[in-house]
């Protein structure tokens, strides 16, 4: 079997023609989502493997009509240094609120990451941030130490990638 072809060396022309059957009944049954590179190089993006990284602890959904006929869902998020919890309300078809508290406060910025750029705030001294507007879609969370330069800031932590 000739492998510049594409076929592996130790196959049968039999085997080539299985493992093709193979795949092709996984790209119907079970394909690779359509936003898998774009999911893991919005993952990887960070420029610093040295922070904690959240853990989803819960969701709870808010039924319309709570908060003034708005979707909301709640998420925590913890690690051992640090726990989020936000609150996301629908804004329109595009746009969501986003509120969070820090647990412990503490001069931080928080750094919503998303296709559309970062949006990048400070939390109160009660360890509370407020997104007024952000788009929806794939984001994510990085707690920096609160300097002045977010750019110079370190990385505390960071959440797993949401869907807002």
């Amino acid at each position: 079997m000739n492998t510049a072809q594409g076929g592996h060396p130790h196959f049968t022309p039999e085997d080539q023609h299985l493992a093709e059957e193979i795949a092709n009944v996984y790209r119907v049954v079970d394909p690779v989502p359509a936003t898998l590179v774009e999911r893991l190089q919005f993952a990887l993006a960070l420029e610093s493997p040295e922070f904690e990284v959240l853990r989803p602890q819960e969701e709870d959904v808010l039924p319309a009509g709570v908060r003034g006929g708005e979707d909301s869902r709640t998420i925590t998020f913890d690690s051992e240094i640090l726990t989020i919890m936000i609150s996301v309300s629908a804004r329109d078809e595009h746009a969501v609120r986003v509120d969070g508290w820090l647990a412990p406060p503490g001069d931080h910025l928080v750094e919503l990451r998303c296709g559309a750029g970062a949006h990048v705030v400070r939390a109160d001294d009660q360890g509370r941030f407020v997104l007024d507007v952000v788009p929806r879609g794939l984001s994510q969370l990085v707690v920096r130490q609160g300097l002045d330069d977010p750019a110079q800031a370190t990385i505390l932590a960071v959440t797993p990638s949401l869907i807002l």
